[in-house]
């Protein structure tokens, strides 16, 4: 066999997302992200000081080497509140993400392959979810369900429903009638088997590329309910209401109290954001 015979050996598709969108680019991002979430993980551990303790002696202090990002106007760390709200706004944005998928997913694997009037009503009530006003509807849920951390994950995976119900469900429904769906049916599996067993594993790809950005909406919708005061109750640290206290402030000049919690939300959905983009292209070069 002569060279020419030899076929070269397919890169893998995340080598040639690598090549799309440059390694550095990649590297930087799911570097930045995965020590962000590290550092949040790990906050506990740091030599922090606590980020709900008061100082009286301490208020409205300026950043300096005892308090890298200075004090609020109840004399806690900013910079230890910054740290440990990565805690809080993560671990939310991911839980409320994570229950939005498992409502999500099989409503609309169930939709797309059935069809009919399934299909009419999990699509219809999509629409009306999504017809509302994110902050709108935040807010008249949080007032009738309380204001609570239960209230706040529960109003974000709401609307995380409808945006995998919708996207699972354009997977599935060319999947239907596929050969090996349409075997399995002549196998003797029942609907729901062959719903879960053969097609969803199949239409899980796209999902796990949407999952950054959905987190990063979660995160910006956590963090303006926190703003208006409807989210993260304080004192428990978070971007949202860090911000918001430190908005009352600004005129007097102490920038430090809005600026590096604000800096914090705006690195971390830009990286949620980048890493989605970088997993979707490896899903359409997969496609």
């Amino acid at each position: 066999m002569s060279a020419v015979d030899i076929a070269p050996a397919r890169p893998s598709l995340f080598r040639r997302a690598i090549d799309r969108n440059g390694g550095w680019r990649v590297a930087i991002v799911f570097g930045a992200l995965a020590a962000i979430i590290v550092l949040g993980l790990l906050a506990p551990l740091l030599p922090l000081q606590d980020p709900i303790k008061p100082n009286p002696l301490a208020k409205l202090a300026a950043p300096s080497l005892q308090h890298l990002f200075g004090t609020d106007n109840n004399g806690m760390d900013v910079f230890s509140r910054t740290i440990y709200a990565i805690r809080t706004d993560f671990t939310l944005a991911l839980s409320s993400v994570l229950l939005g998928v498992l409502v999500g997913v099989p409503l609309g694997a169930i939709s797309g392959y059935f069809g009919g009037w399934t299909d009419a009503v999990v699509s219809r009530l999509s629409e009306v979810i999504q017809g509302f006003p994110q902050i709108l509807f935040g807010m008249a849920f949080i007032a009738a369900a309380g204001n609570s951390l239960t209230s706040v994950v529960l109003v974000v995976a709401i609307y995380n429903v409808p945006v995998y119900a919708k996207m699972v469900r354009s997977v599935i429904v060319p999947l239907r009638d596929i050969d090996y769906v349409q075997a399995a049916k002549v196998a003797g599996n029942r609907p729901m088997r062959v719903i879960f067993r053969h097609i969803v594993p199949n239409a899980m790809t796209p999902v796990f590329a949407q999952l950054p950005l959905s987190c990063a909406y979660a995160v910006q919708m956590i963090a303006g309910l926190s703003f208006i005061g409807l989210g993260v109750p304080i004192p428990t640290p978070e971007w949202g209401s860090m911000i918001q206290l430190g908005a009352n402030y600004m005129v007097f000049g102490k920038w430090w109290l809005s600026i590096f919690p604000g800096l914090a939300l705006f690195l971390s959905v830009w990286l949620l954001n980048a890493s989605s983009t970088i997993l979707q292209s490896i899903w359409a070069r997969r496609t």
